[in-house]
């Protein structure tokens, strides 16, 4: 009796291992199947998608980090979309200006959506080892980049959100 109770203990024990290390693969919603498109249209191979979080913001959090420098590399301006819902779905892509800046040769993207609808992104490259800095926009700019008088524009900024 005690020779089965044992052996159906460590048979649930084996069973119960052999799944520790598998994660389910997330699935593509609407959302992320928009954002796939986009990414595809943009000449992105999409390698493989991780995932969505959704997260809102206040005025007061544009001068934070992280949504600061979220938002400092967006073309879109962020006024719209203070206190809402902005869904994040994430990629990894292949064909992107920030492929070759680490060593594994493809890129992290983040697709910023409202509404089932696309307002931006962010991206940076995909690294075995941790990275730091700023994030990158979806096509792979700074915010230097994208706004060519960064002190004025940054000057801007700052007046505009601590209103």
């Amino acid at each position: 009796m005690w020779k089965r109770i044992g052996i159906i203990v460590c048979a649930l024990l084996l069973a119960a291992c052999s799944n520790e290390g598998e994660q389910s693969t997330p699935t593509l919603g609407a959302d992320a199947k928009v954002a796939k498109a986009y990414l595809e249209e943009q000449g992105y191979d999409v390698v493989s998608y991780r995932g969505n979080r959704t997260s809102s913001f206040e005025k007061e959090d544009l001068l934070e980090l992280p949504t600061e420098s979220t938002w400092q590399v967006q073309t879109t301006p962020p006024d719209d979309y203070i206190g809402r819902d902005i869904r994040h779905e994430y990629f990894i892509v292949r064909n992107h200006p920030l492929d070759e800046v680490a060593e594994l040769g493809q890129t992290n993207v983040s697709v910023m959506m409202v509404d089932g609808k696309i307002i931006g992104g962010t991206s940076y490259p995909d690294s075995a080892e941790p990275l730091t800095g700023s994030s990158y926009s979806l096509d792979g700019k700074t915010a230097e980049e994208l706004h060519p008088d960064y002190t004025e524009w940054r000057s801007e900024w700052e007046a505009k959100y601590s209103e």
